[in-house]
């Protein structure tokens, strides 16, 4: 599973309303399990097939990615939570997954209730280091065993793990029970193994439901994408943590993933509008609040890199960024142009409710 820790200088307010956005980039799970459903009447979700448009199956990929199946892909999905459906949560793996230019042959998203926060800073030490919220709980006790069981059955089933991966089942999946029944506000994206993913959102009494629908997808995008700081470690023979400084492109192309699906999903057109408004609202409280600070500036970052040419939308959108480990190189800090993006990522104007960089600021 990939994960972002939280990041430094967030501040406190961004930092409980992200926390369940970022988290997904920093901790690693492999051989996670899988829930049941709980006693809210919502149908066990329904099994597809990925469709892949034509232009994405005869697409291009590295020799890294390419990967040879011989089986059917998998999609599948699950809900516990009222107000969210199982079938909403299938549809939102299928547009994820199909949005993608290389997914996983696996995908399975899971959504379930927790109630208000018990206490406004992190609590490490209930969830083993993990820095999560406590939350009251929603589901009963059997409820939960059934949200925990069906994570564990659903990996537990899996086709394309090898045998070294599922060692580490039953680790993964004591742990993401232990996040469910501990009323954590996870949102993260398990993958037991690099062709079979997942994307798992804990949904907090506090948000609403296009706020649960972006944190879904922004997770999905982590879960689908196939070359993060985990994958990339052995393969560019440096330790994750030496690269952290990268998260922040992880998690700002995630968090324009999010947004994008939720507000197409809606049948909206205003996604880079929200982008950058909430960017600008958060630098208005702290205006020296440096790039690392939260997946807000992140995301805003990502649209002045659009607009000056350095990246495409359309290579966001389809994960082709991490489909092998050039990303590590191409935007580190310190590479040619990205300084300008550190200095001038809070630049954002607003003139009539329309928020913007300058064509000066673009120029650069």
């Amino acid at each position: 599973m990939s994960t972002e820790n939280l990041q430094p200088g967030t501040s406190r307010q961004t930092g409980k309303r992200l926390l369940a956005i970022w988290f997904v980039g920093a901790l690693t799970l492999s051989g996670l399990a899988a829930c049941s459903s709980a006693s809210t009447g919502i149908a066990p979700s329904a099994t597809s097939t990925s469709n892949q448009s034509e232009g994405q199956v005869e697409a291009e990929v590295t020799e890294s990615t390419e990967k040879i199946i011989d089986r059917e892909p998998t999609r599948v999905a699950t809900s516990f939570a009222e107000g969210i459906t199982s079938e909403e949560v299938l549809e939102w793996v299928n547009a994820a997954s199909g949005q993608m230019l290389n997914p996983p042959t696996d995908f399975m998203g899971l959504v379930w209730p927790i109630g208000r926060e018990l206490d406004d800073e992190p609590d490490p030490q209930v969830f083993d280091g993990d820095p999560f919220l406590e939350h009251s709980d929603v589901l009963t006790e059997a409820q939960l065993d059934e949200v925990a069981n069906y994570f564990r059955n659903w990996q537990a089933g899996l086709q394309g793990c090898d045998p070294e991966e599922a060692r580490g089942f039953d680790e993964g999946a004591a742990r993401v029970e232990h996040w469910i029944k501990g009323g954590a506000n996870v949102a993260t994206a398990p993958d037991p193994c690099f062709e079979s993913r997942s994307a798992i959102v804990a949904w907090s009494a506090d948000q609403d439901k296009q706020t649960a629908k972006q944190v879904f997808f922004h997770e999905s995008y982590h879960g689908l994408s196939n070359y993060l700081l985990r994958q990339c470690s052995p393969v560019l023979g440096r330790q994750e943590n030496d690269m952290n400084d990268l998260r922040w492109f992880a998690e700002g192309t995630a968090d324009y993933f999010g947004v994008y699906m939720a507000a197409k999903d809606d049948g909206r057109d205003n996604y880079v509008q929200t982008m950058l408004k909430r960017a600008y609202l958060d630098l208005r409280g702290d205006p020296g609040m440096p790039l690392e600070a939260n997946a807000y500036v992140q995301t805003a970052a990502m649209v002045l890199m659009i607009e000056r040419g350095m990246i495409t939308e359309e290579q966001i959108l389809n994960g082709s960024y991490f489909n092998n480990c050039d990303w590590i190189n191409t935007f580190d800090p310190g590479a040619p142009g990205m300084d300008y993006i550190f200095e001038s990522f809070n630049k954002i104007e607003v003139s009539d409710g329309n928020y913007f960089y300058s064509e000066a600021t673009i120029a650069g």
